[in-house]
């Protein structure tokens, strides 16, 4: 990678990118924030081993998905969905509030009746905003396999969400 200047706006281009992969994967707004600057410091630290500058997407997905479970391995488990549907969005109604707890609720309960290679897919598809290619260069899978997986994974998804 070039100077500082390339380096801010790749930050200014990934950050809310990242920042909402990790919202999806650790329970609180500070630890995913946390966890964010860890990504980037780590990025930062080690963007010499970078060979292909345009894989840098996928470089820092991998990075942020290893922050995370290193996160979980020293720290404290998964986050039962259970509290994931009392998450609260700032200044909801309380008719909003109990109709999003109980849409995300029954959008976890789908989604974790979906492999864990099936969610990871869709985390970084939907929250990472990665395309096909990059979400193969992360998880070190063709993008015609990401394509076919992320769409039987969403067929299952929406039958699971039909079923009630």
């Amino acid at each position: 990678m070039g100077g500082s200047d390339e380096y801010s706006d790749l930050y200014r281009q990934y950050l809310p990118r990242i920042l909402n992969y990790i919202r999806l994967r650790v329970d609180g707004e500070d630890l995913a924030q946390d966890l964010t600057a860890a990504v980037f410091e780590r990025a930062i630290s080690r963007q010499h081993t970078l060979r292909h500058p345009e894989a840098f997407g996928a470089w820092l997905f991998r990075i942020a998905r290893t922050t995370v479970a290193g996160y979980y391995r020293r720290r404290r488990p998964a986050v039962p969905l259970d509290l994931a549907e009392e998450q609260q969005a700032p200044d909801p109604s309380p008719e909003e509030l109990l109709v999003r707890r109980q849409e995300v609720a029954r959008m976890l309960r789908a989604l974790s009746r979906l492999s864990e290679r099936e969610q990871e897919i869709i985390r970084l598809k939907f929250a990472g905003g990665l395309g096909n290619q990059e979400i193969g260069r992360v998880l070190r899978l063709r993008p015609g396999n990401v394509a076919v997986i992320l769409y039987r994974a969403l067929r299952k998804l929406r039958a699971h969400l039909e079923q009630g």
